[in-house]
């Protein structure tokens, strides 16, 4: 950050460009050059957080629909093959269970990250920040959404 520039920080809602700090003291917005390439990354980011949210839905039902299948199959092949078998096919699902899970958890983390991050933007109070967010969910959203919303996101914030 230049010697002699300093972050304003506004705790009543403003249209304020120069002087105003994203989050980090060194995301620092000086002109309108870094102000316009400041909203276009919030933007990325909050569309980029739908995107994520899209996919790990469509992976969550996905590997649902496949444990189906298994559950399925393993109740038809258990008549057939012995029980060495049927043991062996559990323990090789129930290691997939875990690595998925692992997943699963790695991608709620990241989730909630990117949401609080957001959710600290629109805390600065700026009203371009904010519409930045606002819109680059919107985007996300019909982009990634397939024409759903969903109501259950624990404890995300955005």
């Amino acid at each position: 950050m230049p010697v002699g520039a300093v972050c304003k920080m506004n705790m009543l809602f403003n249209w304020q460009i120069e002087n105003t700090c994203v989050v980090f003291r060194w995301w620092h917005i000086s002109g309108p050059t870094s102000f316009i390439l400041s909203c276009v990354i919030i933007f990325l980011i909050a569309a980029a957080y739908e995107g994520i949210r899209a996919y790990s839905t469509a992976l969550d039902n996905r590997w649902h629909e496949a444990e189906l299948l298994q559950t399925t199959m393993n109740g038809e092949q258990q008549e057939e093959e012995n029980q060495e078998n049927v043991v062996f096919a559990y323990q090789q699902y129930k290691r997939l269970s875990h690595q998925r899970e692992l997943v699963r958890s790695v991608i709620y983390a990241i989730l909630v990250g990117i949401s609080f991050w957001l959710m600290l933007v629109f805390m600065t109070y700026n009203g371009y920040l904010m519409i930045a967010v606002v819109l680059g969910a919107g985007f996300g959203h019909f982009f990634f959404g397939n024409g759903k919303l969903t109501i259950n996101k624990s404890i995300q914030c955005h």
